[in-house]
């Protein structure tokens, strides 16, 4: 027999959605246990906790600890995104959240549509014809349409801290409020110069990564992510479930809409583009934010386990931090750490939520590296710089037949893949036997019916401020 010893104190050190959704599932894992969340000032680099967005996955770990959607929505806390509109030399596209209309006339759709088609892929796809008409309603299963469309949410933080906050102390977590904390030794953490002994520690300070060891192992990730100065500025608000971004000869800019205002991102490299002229460039207030890609090696060291930024950075596109965050906490309470332990489950820990973040990383990158060439400063000297391995095998393998390699610890759709690899420019150079053997007649029929089905979906549906405001008003 190998008798594990349960937790008995669990230290969460961090100030953001990350640490409050670390210290509520370990509450609710470990009821016997004492949970405390340190709470220090919040971080302005911490993207995970500044620019939260928590995928369908995310959605169900919060729904398993106690936190709905409804009650995010009625704190005007949260906002529906079903899509992402992109915008870049040689046009624009729309990348639809859900797995979208995988099949037809027999075929992978992104297959028939190579073989066959001659309208964008984004046509063929309900949640990208709802991004770009900016319409949603929650997914029906009565609808053949509307069953294949999924939704994110994003987070207003500070509204989402407070609901995490009673839910937190609704879970027993002890809250405790701190101005500085440093790691003494892999057990003890100093709190206000105050000794504070646990059997976990659970680092979300942000990219400070306050607990981390001084001879931690980082990978870099700046070749592959280039952004390393984001200036976010805020506007009035417009309601919509779809979020935009414009690749400028400087950088990237987005908008990202909440319920009370509409956050404004101007990403660049300080190297390309001096800060002087970003803020020429950005027009209007904006507070500077240093972004450090990256991730630690062995996030799980000793009693301490490093989540959110201070275990991945991965900029600001997408808002990928927080569901890498959540996926990694998934891993952790499936493997739970116990006293004792050795050191079989932190490697396991380490190598699951390394090829999460890995994954993670891929994706984003294929924004800066994948497809055709823009133009501009920012932009030349990416054309010919080697992606991550993931990355390049996904690229290899999509260009030559379509298809993309297996992945564990997949954090991205295989659609969500496609979408993105095809609005980039890229398509396969074989056509799939399958989609070539249907009848061309017989092929276009299919694909200008489902075409012409969605085109018609966004007349079906209210305009999102007015599906937002029915949702706030019904749950209250």
């Amino acid at each position: 027999m190998n008798p594990r010893r349960g937790l008995e104190r669990v230290t969460v050190v961090g100030g953001g959605v990350t640490a409050m959704c670390a210290a509520i599932a370990f509450a609710r894992a470990l009821p016997d246990a004492a949970v405390a969340l340190v709470a220090t000032p919040p971080d302005p680099a911490a993207l995970a906790d500044r620019l939260p967005a928590v995928d369908p996955r995310g959605m169900a770990l919060l729904a398993r600890l106690g936190i709905g959607e409804a009650a995010l929505v009625r704190a005007g806390a949260a906002t529906h995104r079903v899509g992402q509109r992109f915008a870049r030399d040689g046009g624009a596209f729309a990348i639809g959240e859900g797995d979208g209309i995988t099949m037809l006339a027999g075929a992978a759709l992104h297959q028939l549509w190579r073989a066959h088609g001659e309208d964008p892929f984004a046509t063929l796809v309900p949640g990208a014809a709802l991004a770009a008409a900016e319409r949603f309603v929650h997914p029906a299963d009565t609808d053949p349409l509307l069953s294949r469309v999924d939704y994110a949410l994003r987070l207003d933080a500070a509204r989402a801290v407070a609901v995490l906050t009673s839910a937190a102390r609704a879970a027993g977590v002890r809250i405790v409020q701190a101005r500085t904390v440093a790691a003494a030794s892999s057990s003890l953490i100093h709190v206000d110069g105050a000794p504070v002994e646990a059997d976990l520690s659970i680092d979300a300070s942000g990219p400070a990564a306050l607990l981390a060891a001084p001879d931690a192992a980082w990978i870099d990730w700046s070749a592959t992510l280039p952004a390393d100065r984001l200036l976010l500025g805020s506007a009035p608000p417009a309601p919509s479930p779809t979020d935009s971004y414009d690749a400028t000869g400087d950088g990237w800019t987005a908008r990202w809409p909440l319920a009370a205002r509409t956050i404004t991102g101007f990403a660049y490299a300080e190297a390309v583009t001096p800060h002087a002229r970003a803020r020429r460039l950005f027009k209007g207030e904006a507070e500077r934010i240093v972004v450090a890609p990256r991730r630690q090696a062995a996030p799980f060291a000793g009693t301490v386990l490093a989540l959110g930024d201070a275990a991945a950075a991965l900029g600001p596109f997408g808002w990928l931090g927080l569901p890498l965050t959540l996926a990694q906490l998934e891993i952790a309470l499936e493997l739970m750490p116990a006293r004792g332990d050795g050191p079989q489950l932190a490697a396991e820990y380490n190598r699951r939520a390394g090829l999460a973040a890995d994954h993670m990383h891929a994706y984003a990158a294929a924004w800066y590296l994948a497809g055709q060439g823009r133009a501009g400063p920012f932009w030349h000297p990416l054309r010919r710089r080697a992606g991550p391995p993931e990355l390049d095998r996904a690229l290899e393998q999509f260009a030559r037949r379509g298809t993309l390699p297996p992945v564990e610890e997949a954090m991205i759709p295989r659609s969500t893949w496609q979408q993105m690899l095809i609005g980039l420019g890229i398509r396969p150079a074989r056509v799939d036997p399958i989609a070539a053997s249907v009848p061309h007649a017989s092929a276009v029929a299919a694909l200008t019916q489902s075409r012409q089905a969605i085109e018609a979906l966004p007349a079906r549906l209210p305009p999102y401020p007015h599906y937002l405001d029915r949702m706030m008003q019904a749950a209250r």
